[in-house]
């Protein structure tokens, strides 16, 4: 792989803050009024895309979709000026670009900024389930993969959608083709018809976050199996100081942004040695050493108490359960139990075991995930998932290590107090009583299992609601999973964006979900909030 600069950590996250808001209505403004010069960073990045299969990683917002809308212009330029003579090739006679997108919500935003940039001599068609397939010759179709999988089936008479018409391939969000997602059915789509037909499809591969795999080999695997999937070849990553130098920032006149106002409490793990690929083996690490904080040993080993209980109800069953504490991959310790309490007797001890380590392997999991830090999010976790249940026949050990920890939900006995949530209470009642009843809040996490204990954690605070009037809901990526057992429909995902655009709550607490999509920043910001009114808390829970 030929790196075009050096990804900036095994974190492969380039901005330090990238919570903001770029919305639908501020960029078509934007596309209008701009004179479609790009950024130095962006021509660097295109000059160096040439005619190889190229990655580009950029930040959210630092317009990689421009990168590619010049990338097909140049494409569709060459192949007129080809085609007008008389060398033209079946190769170079190929007259489209497909770039595909992972969501419906982002095909005509998509579509709308290519449209903008490579003028009104091309046409620009857009298709995704439930529409009518393009019926006219197009020159980019801005498409979601399963729709085109579809299309290229039922309509595969139509040269229109073959193969054989397009020159190049965009996947936007790229990294999607890790998983289990109908990118990767469309590469290996593209790779069988290359090989049978010797003949080339350019690919252009777009992305913020290359991988959110953790620990070395995980990242390594991650990398390498995307660059094989896309016979990737290249790869383009902007330094910081090229993006900052250009212009890059986000923008304040779009959305206030709180900075954070608190310090790292002593006895976690030291932001300098915070690295994301690194998380398990540094908590393991400290396990090991004895360092870990003394409400982090207490979670762990509650952990390791109802797995030695459940090992005792085998009878004689030794080995049927095998503890998934050595996967890197945290979500897999509760995805285990909650697999393993389906495959138990339904109401039986053991069931019910499974059934409390799954809630304590997800408590776990936000320990490792926070370093160590949001004591009162672990707490809250457990509170509201009945982790302190216990059962009269448990074993003497776990009774002791769940009392233990249940004690500390008495506010005199945190052994840590979150400036963090402290000072986010803190600016949400000093926005609220600032801004009355306009005010809208917007609260970005990093994990979805934060955005879903930090909102219970602030519904749960009466103040907030009889004394300062604030409501706060949670919004994930739809149809993602926060845990084996709870999950945010996509229904209830609109439900909630509409309820905070009407003001019925006013406080999200999301993912990056909602920055990454500008038409739902579009949907949370229209009509009763003006861009003035939003406040965005970037936090790193």
């Amino acid at each position: 792989i030929n790196f075009s600069t050096s990804l900036p950590g095994p974190s492969l996250s380039l901005a330090k803050n990238d919570a903001y808001f770029f919305s639908l209505a501020s960029r078509d403004n934007y596309l209008q009024n701009m004179k479609f010069q790009l950024r130095p960073y962006q021509k660097q990045a295109v000059d160096k895309i040439g005619d190889q299969n190229t990655i580009v990683k950029m930040p959210t917002g630092s317009g990689k979709t421009f990168v590619a809308a010049e990338f097909i212009k140049q494409g569709l330029k060459k192949r007129s000026l080809i085609s007008a003579s008389s060398l033209a090739s079946s190769a170079d006679s190929t007259s489209a670009a497909l770039f595909l997108v992972p969501a419906c919500d982002l095909v005509a935003q998509q579509r709308r900024a290519i449209e903008a940039w490579i003028g009104r001599d091309y046409y620009v068609a857009e298709y995704m389930g439930g529409k009518s397939s393009p019926s006219r010759r197009f020159d980019v179709l801005v498409s979601t993969p399963q729709a085109f999988l579809i299309l290229q089936q039922v309509e595969a008479e139509k040269k229109l959608f073959a193969w054989s018409n397009f020159f190049a391939c965009v996947f936007d969000e790229c990294h999607h083709i890790i998983k289990d997602h109908p990118y990767r059915v469309i590469a290996q789509g593209i790779n069988a018809w290359q090989s049978h037909y010797n003949n080339r499809i350019q690919i252009l591969g777009l992305s913020a976050s290359l991988t959110y795999a953790v620990g070395h080999k995980a990242v390594e695997a991650a990398l390498g199996n995307l660059c094989y999937d896309l016979s990737v070849t290249n790869m383009i990553s902007p330094t910081e100081e090229e993006l900052m130098s250009a212009g890059y920032t986000p923008k304040d006149d779009v959305i206030e942004q709180m900075h954070e106002p608190w310090n790292v409490p002593d006895g976690v793990v030291p932001e300098h040695l915070r690295k994301t690929h690194a998380m398990y083996e540094t908590f393991m690490g400290r396990v090991k050493h004895g360092t870990n904080t003394p409400f982090a040993t207490k979670i762990y080993k509650v952990v390791r108490e109802i797995e030695e209980q459940i090992d005792e109800l085998q009878d004689g069953r030794k080995g049927e359960f095998r503890s998934p504490l050595n996967q890197i991959k945290l979500a897999a310790w509760e995805e285990y139990a909650f697999q393993m309490s389906r495959k138990s007797s339904k109401g039986s001890p053991r069931q019910n075991l499974y059934d409390l380590l799954e809630i304590w392997y997800v408590a776990l999991r936000m320990v490792v995930q926070s370093w160590e830090e949001e004591e009162q999010l672990v707490l809250q976790w457990l509170l509201i998932n009945s982790g302190f249940h216990n059962e009269g026949w448990f074993s003497y050990n776990l009774t002791i290590s769940l009392e233990s920890v249940e004690r500390l939900l008495s506010s005199d006995a945190h052994t840590i107090k979150s400036q963090k949530i402290s000072s986010l209470r803190m600016i949400l009642t000093d926005k609220k009583k600032a801004k009355g009843v306009d005010f809208r809040g917007i609260i970005f996490v990093q994990q979805r299992i934060t955005a879903y204990v930090l909102c219970q954690y602030l519904n749960k605070n009466d103040d907030f609601f009889t004394k300062h009037g604030i409501r706060a809901e949670y919004v994930t990526a739809r149809n993602s999973k926060i845990t084996p057992s709870i999950k945010m429909t996509p229904s209830e995902a609109t439900r909630r964006i509409e309820k905070f655009r009407k003001g019925d709550i006013n406080v999200i607490v999301a993912t990056s979900v909602i920055e990454a999509n500008s038409n739902t920043a579009t949907c949370l910001k229209k009509d009763s909030t003006s861009p003035k009114q939003m406040s965005s808390f970037p936090t790193t829970v």
